[in-house]
Order: C-alpha cells, then sequence, then structure tokens
C-alpha cells in the first residue's frame, strides 16, 4: 500500500509519542528532520512501511532510544495477560472442532486491537476485555475463516507472522489451538529487533508461546520480502499456510503480486486508519480475515 496524504499527520503523531520522554529540543530537532525528509520523500511512490522505517532511523539516531515504547508495551503486556485465563477457558468449553478453531482465530484477531500510536484508533486498556470478547463474539466483516480452517488441515507447515506485542497473549490461544492438531509444524515470525509497539524475539519468548520454532523475520514493519531474513524467506517458500497478523502486513504484502503470495496466505486485522479502509474496502473499525 502506498503512502497516501492522510498518512502524514498520523506519521507525524506517532513520533510525538516516540519522543514523548524527550525534551523539548529533541522533539523539536526529531519534527524539524522528518518534516525536512517528507518534503523530500512524501509522495504516491513510497510504501507506508518504507516512510515510516526512515522517520524511525531518524528518531532512533537523534534520541539515541532503540525502545521507545517500552514502557507502553510493559503495561499493555501485563493487562492482556490478566485476560489470557478467562478467554482460554472461553475457547475450551466449545466442543466442535470447527467452530473452537473460528473462535480462537477470533481472539488471535481481537488483540489486533492492542496498538499505539494509529490515528484513527485509540487503545482503552481499562476497557480491553469487554472490547476483546465484543470482537471475538462478531463475524468479521470479510470472512474468510473457513477457508482458512480448510487450508490449515491441508497444511503440515505454517508460518505465524506477528504484529504487537501485547496481542501475543491472544495469538498464543490460538497458537496452542492450532497445536491439538498433529501433523503440523508451526513457526512464529517475530521481528528481529524492537521496532515500534511490535513483538520482536524477546516478546515472543516473554509470553512463553510453547510448540513452536522461532524465526526472526528482520528489523521492519509488516512483511517487507527484500528485507526479510534468509531464514524467514526459507520459512516463506516451505509453508503450506501463512497467518499474517496486522495492518502492517496488509500494507506491504498487497505490494507483491499474486506468485509471491500463492493464496496461501491468511490476513488477520482490524483496520485502524481511514488509508487502509479506503484502500482495502473496509470500514473503520471492521475485522478482516481474508486469504491472498
Amino acid at each position: 500500500m502506498k503512502v497516501r496524504p492522510e498518512c502524514c499527520p498520523c506519521m507525524l503523531e506517532r513520533a510525538i509519542l516516540f519522543c514523548r520522554n524527550e525534551k523539548d529540543k529533541v522533539k523539536y530537532e526529531v519534527i524539524r528532520e522528518i518534516c525536512s525528509l517528507f518534503g523530500k520523500k512524501f509522495s504516491e511512490n513510497l510504501t507506508t512501511v518504507e516512510l515510516a522505517a526512515l522517520r524511525n532511523e531518524i528518531i532512533e539516531r537523534i534520541t539515541k532510544n532503540k525502545d521507545p515504547l517500552r514502557e507502553i508495551k510493559d503495561e499493555s503486556f501485563r493487562v492482556a495477560e490478566k485476560l489470557y485465563g478467562k478467554v482460554e477457558r472461553y475457547i475450551k468449553r466449545i466442543k466442535d472442532e470447527r467452530e473452537r478453531f473460528r473462535k480462537a482465530l477470533m481472539v488471535a484477531l481481537a488483540g489486533n486491537i492492542i496498538e499505539f500510536g494509529a490515528r484513527d484508533h485509540k487503545v482503552n486498556l481499562k476497557n480491553l476485555e469487554e472490547e476483546i470478547f465484543s470482537i471475538i463474539e462478531k463475524k468479521p466483516y470479510v470472512d474468510d475463516i473457513d477457508k482458512v480452517y480448510d487450508k490449515f488441515k491441508k497444511a503440515r507447515k505454517i508460518l505465524y507472522i506477528t504484529d504487537n506485542v501485547a496481542e501475543l497473549i491472544f495469538d498464543k490461544i490460538f497458537i496452542n489451538e492450532m497445536r491439538k492438531y498433529k501433523g503440523k509444524r508451526i513457526f512464529i515470525a517475530p521481528l528481529s529487533r524492537t521496532v515500534q509497539d511490535d513483538a520482536w524475539v524477546g516478546d515472543v519468548k516473554k509470553a512463553k508461546i510453547e510448540g513452536v520454532e522461532i524465526v526472526p523475520r528482520g528489523n521492519y514493519i509488516g512483511v517487507w520480502l527484500e528485507k526479510c531474513t534468509k531464514e524467514f524467506l526459507e520459512r516463506w517458500d516451505e509453508s503450506d499456510l501463512i497467518i499474517a497478523k496486522g495492518m502492517g502486513c496488509y500494507e506491504t504484502l498487497t505490494e507483491y503480486p499474486h506468485e509471491k503470495t500463492q493464496g496461501k496466505v491468511a490476513m488477520l486485522f482490524k483496520v485502524k486508519c481511514v488509508p487502509v479502509s479506503k484502500h482495502s474496502n473496509v470500514p473503520l473499525g471492521g475485522s478482516v480475515v481474508k486469504i491472498i
């Protein structure tokens, strides 16, 4: 997905969020450099992820801080963790195999609301339980869950691409459901290092997701194939089903032809900004489960 005009104020607001603990002098310097970057680079020829990466490089260089959202991520992780038991019991009570898979997938999708800095989306951690269950119980706007289930049943190797840190708690419930099926090998692909509020290898270990093999995918949001690790690309090619979480995956993977996705990629995300809403033809706040 290419940059839209509405992306500019959102990216600037995120920059201020990343610098919230810095002195005003530093904030002014960061904003000046980012505005200069936008003046030179902001166009319909650049993807959202490419522009965000350039912005993040400026912020890290000036602030010397590679993990500016750590406090926010830790807090949201703790809140999500407290819900784990209740959501897990909810899933375990479902007897029908297909329905339990559907609901477990929706748990993972619901976790995608825990994202910070999107201009058209706010996270309410105090009301997280209600919001999570509201999403689980509602049919997604785009609903390819039955297709995902059928592909999963036939798949031997599954690649699971993570998004934000706190939603790992809800990914864990879905992954545990998938692990109940024999003959499945599951790879989980977080970032190789901390970037924004996205999960990296250390966060996956902290979430204690068992029965998976960790495959670091690189240092960039979403799936920017030209920048991904060799190990990740090998797993991408050999996997029968790829589950890609979050708008970052949508924004990057929609830039590639069908030959790259091969109809084996299941996109799971909540629409949290106007540009993605317009691009996907899904209303703001809508849930998406789509095979591409």
